[in-house]
């Protein structure tokens, strides 16, 4: 696993909330895909998914190339893929039930990242793609389509319930520069052009 160059500490990770429709990747940055973005996203130097789906095993096995594959939670290993543990935890079931920190729960999240290279934190995919960012050695995160709402994927399906994303990414706000330039409150907002120009 290479980490990011001491003058490049910025990445950004793109999901698929409706508010990356029409994200574009600057040539100059580096791009962490999280799960479907990889079939539709112009470029990206890092897939990541927690999720392991027919259609994600499929990206695994059918990689772009230029492409560094990474995955949490894979039983057994695939070559040229690199594998973390995914770490999961679920206490005492909280009250009242379909709150935020219920789904925090039900999904076996852990807040905070992980300190551990070989570990991943759960909680959803571009939850685990801010950890995989972090053992990369990027500082500053912005996250583009990570939106925590009900709206369909962009390349089609509708998400979990995500309730809990703001309660995962605010807790590691002491770890990790990480901005919102989609709908996900809870963390700094910023719209995207003003964090890449923001050097």
């Amino acid at each position: 696993m290479s980490e990011a160059p001491a003058t490049c500490r910025r990445a950004i990770i793109v999901a698929s909330g409706q508010s990356a429709r029409y994200f574009i990747p600057p040539e100059d940055s580096t791009i962490i895909a999280v799960n479907g973005v990889i079939d539709w996203i112009a470029r990206a130097d890092y897939f990541f998914t927690l999720d392991l789906s027919v259609a994600n095993f499929t990206r695994l096995h059918r990689r772009r190339d230029g492409v560094s594959y990474h995955i949490a939670g894979l039983p057994h290993l695939i070559p040229g893929v690199t594998s973390y543990r995914k770490v999961a935890n679920r206490g005492k079931e909280p009250r009242p039930k379909g709150t935020p920190e219920w789904w925090l729960w039900r999904w076996s999240a852990v807040c905070g990242l992980s300190e551990n290279k070989a570990d991943i934190h759960t909680g959803n995919s571009a939850w685990g793609a801010l950890g995989l960012a972090r053992h990369l050695g990027f500082t500053d995160v912005a996250l583009v389509g990570v939106d925590a709402t009900s709206e369909p994927r962009i390349e089609g399906g509708r998400p979990n319930n995500l309730s809990h994303l703001p309660l995962l990414f605010a807790s590691t706000l002491k770890q990790i520069n990480v901005v919102s330039c989609g709908k996900l409150m809870g963390i700094p907002k910023m719209p995207f052009a003003e964090w890449y120009h923001k050097r």
